[in-house]
C-alpha cells in the first residue's frame, strides 16, 4: 500500500478525539461507581442464556495478546511486511497502553460492584477498566482496515464489538470499560498510522491496469507522480500506443478528509459555502470530471478528460491527458514574464466568467508548459461560484504571483485580464486566514508581502472599500483562553468553600479595615509592574505591565511555583521588542530581587521567631527554591545545547545578550531602586495579612506587625515552592500555623486568612482573566 507522510485531517480528528474521549471516559470511570443503565447492560449481556457463551468464549480470543503475533504472522506470510509491522506496533501500544490505564484509573472489576454475577471464565487482575482485549481488537482492525475488502470490513469491525460482548459475558468487565478499550485502541491505532505514514488509496497495479482496460485503455507502464497529492495517488500511465495519461485514484480516505476539512472549514469561518460532503469517493471523482467539462467548455485550458472509472475496492479513478508541465514555483523568476502572468489571469479570468471558481489557485496547481498555463485538480472547485468565492480565489492566486514574480506585475496582470472592479473586490478577503498552507507559506518568505499587495491594489483601484472581511469564528487565542478558563475552573472549583466561607467572613468583619487589605492587594500588583519596569530597564510601559500582573494573577493560579506569570511575562517582555535572552533574564532578575528583598527582611523579622528560627527561615526562603530549580533546568538545557554544535552559537548570542542586560541594570543605578521596591512588595502583602486580622477581631497592637509579616513571608514563601497552583492548601495552613505561634485565637487566625486569602487570591481571578484577554485581544501577549 502506498503511503504519505501528512496525515490526513481525518487521521488528526480521530486522533484527538479519541484521545478526548478516553480521557473523559477515563475520569468518569474513575470518580462515579457504575450506574444503574450500566448495571442493567452488564447484567443483560452476563446472563444470556443458551450456547450463544460456547461462541462467545473463543472469540473473545482475537483481543488477546497472542492475536497480535497471529495477525502479524499472517501478514509476513503474506508478505505484507509493512503491514506485519504495523500489526505488530499497534497491537503493542493498544495492549500495554491498555495497561497503564488500568494502574492510572484503578476502576475494580465487575466483582466489587455487583453481586450477583456470572463468571464463564477465570478472571485475572485487580482493575476493569479499560479492556485490554477490547483495545487489541479495535486496534488490529484499525489497521487492517484500509487493506480488507470492502465487504469484509463490517465482518471486522463486528468481531470487535463480539470481543466486547464476549469480555462483558464472561463477567471480566463492564460497558464503560469496553468503550474506554475501544477508544485506547482508535487511540493507538491512530498514533501507529502516523508514525509509519497514513494509508493512501491503494489498489495493486494489476488490478488498475484492468479497470483502465476495461474503459479501453490499455496501459503498459505506471509510475507514481511526486508531489502534493492531498490524500490522492497520482500515477502518470503510459499507453500502448506510446500516448501519457494523468490518472488520480481517490480512495475513501480521501472522501472522508473532504468531509471533515469541510466541516472544519465550517466550524472557523464564517460565510463558508462549500460544496456538500461527497458520500463516496466516486462521487467526488465524477464531481471534478464535471468541472473538467464545464471548464473546457469555457475555454479553459485544462488536461482534457478521457474517462473515469471504479474499481471493485471503491477506489475512483480519473483518467486525463498528461500535460508535461512544471508548477509555477518549479520556475525561475526570470520565466515568470509580463505574458506567463497575463496568461495565468486570463484562464483564471475564463474560469469566473463561466461561473466556477477553482478554489484550490496554489503554485502547485498552475502547470506551465511551452510558456502556456495549464490549470489542474478541480476537485475542490464548485459551479455556480459566488462573487465572495471568486474573489477568495484571486487572493489566493495574487499571494502566489506576487511572490514568485513580484507585487506590481502580478497587480498589473490580473487588472489587465480580471478588471480593476474584480481585484478590488479581492481586498476585504486578503489576509492569512483564507490562504492555503502553500500560499502562507510564500507569503512568509517575504514578511509584508500581504501589506504590499493591499497597498498596490488600493492604489490602482481608488476609492473602493477595503476593510477585511470578518472571515474566522475561532481563533487559536480563543482556544488558548478557553482552555486557560476550563483549568482554572478545573483547579479552584472544589477550594470554593474557602470562598463562602472568605465571604462570610468578610460580612462581619470590619469595612475599613477590609476596604485597607484591599488596597494593599492592589498595591501589590502596582509594586510587581514597578519591579518589572526597573529589571527591564524602563523599556515596557507602566499601564500595561500592571495589566500583565494582574493577568499573571489568573495564570498562577493554573500552574505551581508561580511558573505561569513568570512565562506570561517573558512573552510580554517579547511582544515588546526583547530578545529571549533579555527577557528571561529580566524576569530572573525581577525574582532574584524578590528573593533578596526578602533576605533583607530577615534580621529585623527573625527576632521575633520564638525559638522556631529555623523552620521560619527555611519557609521564609521558599521562593529561592523555585529560584534554584528554575537555574538548575536552565542549566540542564545548557548542557544539552552545548552537546549540539548547532546550538552553541545561540548560547554564545544568548549569554551575551543576558550579560548585556545586567550591564545595563548596574550601570542604570537601578539595582537600589529595584531591591527597595521588592521589599514593599513583601511588606504590602504582609500589611494585607494584618488588615485581614485586624477585620476579623485582632486587637490592634503594634508589636503584632512584624511576626505578622514574618508569617506572611513564611506563607507567601510556601506558596512560591508548593506543587499546588497558588499555593492552594498549603499556604493557608502555613499561615495559620505561624499565627498560632504567636498566640492568635484559632477563630481569629482562621477567618484573617481566609479574608487574606480573598483579597489576595480569590478576587483577582475574574479581574486577572479580563485583564488577559484584553492583552491577548491587543496582541500584548
Amino acid at each position: 500500500m502506498p503511503r504519505t507522510r501528512r496525515p490526513s485531517p481525518a487521521l488528526v480528528l480521530g486522533l484527538l478525539l479519541s484521545g478526548g474521549l478516553f480521557a473523559l471516559a477515563s475520569s468518569w470511570a474513575r470518580h462515579r461507581p457504575p450506574g444503574r443503565w450500566e448495571r442493567d447492560l452488564f447484567t443483560l449481556v452476563n446472563q444470556i442464556p443458551g450456547p450463544a457463551g460456547a461462541v462467545l468464549v473463543p472469540v473473545m480470543q482475537l483481543g488477546a495478546y497472542p492475536a497480535i503475533l497471529v495477525a502479524a504472522a499472517v501478514a509476513a506470510a503474506a508478505r505484507q511486511w509493512r503491514l506485519a509491522r504495523d500489526l505488530l506496533l499497534a497491537g503493542n501500544l493498544a495492549y500495554w497502553g491498555a495497561v497503564l490505564a488500568k494502574l492510572v484509573v484503578a476502576r475494580a472489576r465487575p466483582t466489587a460492584f455487583l453481586a450477583d454475577i456470572r463468571l464463564h471464565e477465570a478472571v485475572t487482575g485487580r482493575y476493569g477498566y479499560p479492556s485490554g482485549h477490547v483495545a487489541v481488537a479495535t486496534a488490529l482492525v484499525a489497521v487492517l482496515d484500509p487493506v480488507l475488502p470492502r465487504r469484509v470490513r463490517p465482518l471486522a469491525w463486528l468481531a470487535v464489538a463480539a470481543v466486547g460482548t464476549a469480555r462483558v459475558y464472561v463477567g471480566a468487565h463492564l460497558p464503560v470499560d469496553v468503550l474506554g478499550g475501544f477508544l485506547v485502541g482508535w487511540f493507538m491505532a491512530s498514533i501507529t498510522r502516523i508514525v509509519v505514514g497514513d494509508v493512501g488509496p491503494g489498489g495493486t497495479v494489476g488490478r488498475l491496469r484492468q479497470v483502465l482496460l476495461d474503459r479501453g485503455i490499455e496501459a503498459v507502464e505506471l509510475t507514481p507522480v511526486r508531489g502534493d497529492a492531498r490524500g490522492s495517488r497520482p500515477l502518470r500511465v503510459t499507453t500502448e500506443d506510446g500516448g501519457c495519461l494523468f490518472v488520480k485514484v481517490t480512495g475513501g480516505r480521501q472522501r472522508d478528509a473532504d468531509w471533515l476539512y469541510k466541516l472544519y472549514r465550517r466550524l472557523r469561518y464564517r460565510g463558508i459555502v462549500d460544496e456538500p460532503p461527497y458520500v463516496t469517493a466516486k462521487q467526488k471523482s465524477e464531481h471534478e470530471a464535471y468541472l473538467l467539462l464545464r471548464a473546457e467548455r469555457a475555454g479553459v485550458r485544462t488536461p482534457r478528460l478521457v474517462a473515469t472509472a471504479t474499481d471493485p475496492a471503491g477506489d475512483a479513478l480519473l483518467v486525463q491527458e498528461f500535460v508535461p508541465g512544471r508548477p509555477l514555483d518549479a520556475l525561475d523568476p526570470a520565466e515568470l514574464g509580463p505574458d506567463l502572468l497575463d496568461d495565468v489571469c486570463r484562464q483564471v479570468a475564463r474560469l469566473h466568467r463561466a461561473g466556477l471558481a477553482h478554489r484550490d489557485l496554489r503554485a502547485a496547481n498552475v502547470l506551465v508548459a511551452d510558456a502556456t498555463a495549464w490549470l489542474v485538480d478541480l476537485g475542490f472547485g464548485t459551479d455556480e461560484a459566488t462573487a465572495d468565492q471568486q474573489a477568495r480565489d484571486l487572493v489566493e492566486l495574487l499571494v502566489t504571483l506576487a511572490a514568485l514574480a513580484g507585487v506590481r506585475p502580478a497587480v498589473a496582470a490580473a487588472v489587465g485580464q480580471l478588471g480593476a472592479g474584480a481585484v478590488a473586490d479581492s481586498l476585504p478577503w486578503l489576509q492569512p486566514a483564507l490562504l492555503s498552507r502553500a500560499g502562507r507559506s510564500l507569503a512568509d518568505r517575504r514578511p509584508g508581502l500581504l501589506d504590499d499587495l493591499h497597498d498596490e491594489i488600493a492604489r490602482r483601484c481608488p476609492g473602493r472599500p477595503d476593510r477585511l472581511a470578518r472571515v474566522v469564528r475561532i481563533t487559536r487565542r480563543d482556544v488558548f483562553l478557553l482552555v486557560m478558563l476550563g483549568l482554572l475552573v478545573h483547579f479552584l472549583l472544589p477550594q470554593l468553600g474557602q470562598v463562602r466561607a472568605a465571604l462570610h467572613a468578610v460580612v462581619h468583619a470590619a469595612p475599613l479595615a477590609v476596604l485597607g487589605a484591599l488596597l494593599a492587594s492592589a498595591a501589590t500588583y502596582l509594586l510587581s509592574a514597578l519591579a518589572l519596569r526597573l529589571a527591564a530597564a524602563g523599556r515596557v510601559p507602566l499601564r500595561r505591565t500592571i495589566a500583565v500582573q494582574v493577568a499573571a494573577s489568573f495564570v498562577n493560579r493554573l500552574a505551581p511555583g508561580a511558573l505561569g506569570g513568570a512565562a506570561l511575562s517573558i512573552r510580554y517582555l517579547r511582544r515588546q521588542g526583547l530578545p529571549v535572552p533579555t527577557a528571561a533574564t529580566t524576569v530572573a532578575v525581577d525574582r532574584v530581587a524578590g528573593v533578596l528583598g526578602v533576605l533583607l527582611l530577615l534580621p529585623l523579622l527573625l527576632p521575633f521567631a520564638r525559638g522556631t528560627r529555623r523552620h521560619l527561615m527555611n519557609a521564609a526562603t521558599g521562593r529561592g527554591l523555585t529560584v534554584l530549580l528554575i537555574v538548575l533546568g536552565v542549566l540542564l538545557v545548557v548542557a544539552v545545547a552545548l552537546a549540539v554544535p548547532r546550538w552553541r552559537a545561540w548560547l554564545r548570542t544568548a549569554r551575551r545578550q543576558a550579560v548585556d542586560a545586567l550591564r545595563a541594570l548596574v550601570r542604570g543605578g537601578r539595582i537600589l531602586p529595584l531591591l527597595s521596591v521588592s521589599v514593599a512588595l513583601t511588606l504590602a502583602y504582609g500589611a494585607a495579612l494584618y488588615l485581614a486580622l485586624l477585620a476579623v477581631g485582632l486587637a490592634a497592637d503594634p508589636a503584632l506587625i512584624a511576626p505578622v509579616v514574618l508569617v506572611c513571608v513564611v506563607g507567601e514563601g510556601v506558596s512560591t515552592a508548593a506543587p499546588t497552583p497558588g499555593g492552594l492548601g498549603a499556604t493557608e495552613a502555613a499561615l495559620v500555623s505561624g499565627l498560632l505561634l504567636y498566640g492568635v485565637a484559632v477563630d481569629t487566625a482562621v477567618a484573617g486568612v481566609l479574608v487574606y486569602r480573598l483579597a489576595t487570591f480569590w478576587l483577582p481571578v475574574l479581574p486577572g482573566y479580563a485583564a488577559l484577554r484584553l492583552l491577548v485581544r491587543r496582541g500584548a501577549v
